[in-house]
């Protein structure tokens, strides 16, 4: 099977309209995030992975993982149906120095075709592209 670049894309949100949208459940997740020491950058790549976080306290792992799906949640209610994902894009080792994307990113589903609730947020979120190599 041959190597080769894969394209791939997301409907990237802003850190601001998230913490707009969901104040609260925006702060209690950053703050867990420096409290527990792990950075956003370290989070969302295990998330993506769909990987538990290499930490001896689990009781904070849990209450940042608790912490995340609460944020999910309350974007979800709040924008009337966008599903609020957090991905990790590492375009200089999986990638192109040409892509959008470089690092973790906020993203949204139910862009797609625009839904009642999509076209609330369509000036707010873009469409973003990367490519991923293997």
């Amino acid at each position: 099977m041959g190597m080769g670049y894969g394209a791939g894309y997301a409907d990237v949100i802003s850190q601001n309209k998230i913490k707009q949208v969901c104040p609260v459940e925006f702060k209690a997740f950053f703050r867990e995030l420096k409290k527990s020491e792990v950075s956003l950058d370290s989070f969302a790549q295990l998330i993506a992975q769909n990987r538990e976080l290499d930490s001896e306290d689990r009781e904070s792992q849990g209450k940042l993982v608790d912490l995340w799906t609460t944020l999910q949640t309350a974007f979800y209610k709040k924008s009337e149906g966008l599903d609020l994902e957090l991905g990790f894009h590492d375009s200089d080792n999986e990638g192109d120095r040409y892509d959008d994307i470089n690092g973790p990113f906020f993203s949204v589903g139910g862009m797609y075709q625009l839904t009642p609730a999509g076209k609330k947020f369509k000036r707010s979120v873009t469409r973003q592209f990367f490519v991923t190599f293997g």
